[in-house]
């Protein structure tokens, strides 16, 4: 479009298209191209880019128009530092923000920016003698804002068609892209913000929070597909501790929760890769082994597993001593877990009721 004279007409039609994409597209990048694709389509630049907040700054992640300005500009980043700088020597033109190149800016080595060459300037006016000629130093960007003021992202933009100053008409039509832009970035980060609550509600509702291992439901769920493989075996170990009440007793709760987080590291430490390792009640633990042959390296783990369990665990109040009761049954599959483990729950109470001692850690074999 020309910056003042046609009918604005096509950037409205551009900006609904857009609105559209908003709302019906959560692919943020996808959306932002649009934006700035729409900017050197009918706002009447020859460059446009979008810089989105981020963790240390803001960074270039949509650029449209001159190839030359993508492959410099995309990518790169800047400190919100610089931006603000820059904001501090820009004249307002409304909700835009204006550079003129005979500013005088404090100079910034670390500053990125792409500068045109004074040929790729077009228009009939694009003399630099001219008060209102757009030159390669000019500046022109909409700094975007979130519902509660913080600052989003910026949408900066180069080469006017016409070699001028944008007008009204052409700082008006460019304004509504910024905000539409800035409803892109929001919409994009409710929407990743709503996937954060429900992946933390689904991890919250499959995971200890105290030892962040597997509960009792993924447990059976994971174990489950294991016990049903066919022509396979399954081996389930429950692991019990003893004398865990007693550091509860003596040294705290918060003792015994570092040194349920502390068992948990170790067991975590003990299994294969494939193995699943839950946490099922108070101071009992499960793991779940499957393949063919699996007995040898289940009895193997056991031994692994005193060995680790039974060593002094540092915690509130100095080092703790926990024995452990292991229980094991092992199944060809498919089979029915439920019954492995009960199996396995049965071999550990009996393992209980032997132990000549339950003070002491556990050295003797299964």
């Amino acid at each position: 479009m020309s910056t003042e004279g046609d009918s604005p007409l096509e950037a409205f039609r551009a900006l609904h298209r857009i609105t559209k994409r908003v709302h019906a597209s959560l692919d943020l990048t996808t959306t932002l191209d649009a934006v700035v694709q729409g900017v050197v389509d009918v706002a009447g630049f020859g460059v446009a880019a979008m810089n989105l907040a981020v963790e240390d700054g803001f960074e270039v992640v949509s650029v449209a128009g001159d190839a030359g300005a993508r492959e410099t500009l995309l990518g790169s980043r800047e400190s919100r530092e610089q931006w603000q700088r820059l904001m501090r020597h820009s004249q307002r033109l409304g909700g835009l923000r204006f550079i003129d190149h005979r500013t005088k800016i404090p100079a910034d080595d670390d500053m990125f920016a792409w500068v045109p060459e004074p040929h790729q300037i077009g228009g009939s006016t694009a003399g630099h003698e001219n008060d209102d000629a757009w030159h390669p130093l000019d500046a022109l960007f909409a700094p975007l804002t979130g519902p509660s003021g913080e600052w989003i992202g910026v949408l900066s933009v180069d080469l006017p068609a016409s070699g001028r100053r944008p007008g009204p008409v052409q700082l008006e039509v460019l304004t509504l892209f910024a905000d539409q832009a800035a409803i892109a970035i929001e919409h994009a980060r409710m929407h990743s913000a709503l996937q954060a609550r429900e992946a933390e509600a689904r991890h919250s509702a499959t995971q200890d929070s105290l030892t962040g291992l597997p509960n009792r439901e993924l447990l059976m769920s994971a174990a489950e597909r294991v016990a049903g493989e066919s022509g396979s075996e399954v081996a389930v170990l429950m692991v019990d501790l003893d004398g865990f009440k007693r550091v509860n007793d003596t040294a705290g709760h918060r003792a015994g929760d570092e040194v349920l987080r502390a068992v948990a590291g170790r067991l975590r430490s003990c299994v294969r890769e494939s193995d699943v390792v839950a946490r099922t009640g108070g101071d009992e633990f499960v793991i779940v082994m499957g393949g063919p042959g699996v007995a040898e390296p289940a009895r193997a783990l056991v031994g692994r597993l005193r060995a680790s369990l039974t060593e002094p665990i540092r915690a509130q109040g100095g080092d703790h001593l926990v024995g452990v009761s292991i229980g094991v049954a092992v199944s060809t599959t498919p089979t029915s877990f439920s019954e492995v483990l009960s199996q396995a729950d049965a071999a550990m109470y009996e393992r209980k009721r032997s132990r000549t001692s339950r003070l002491q850690p556990d050295s003797s074999g299964s």
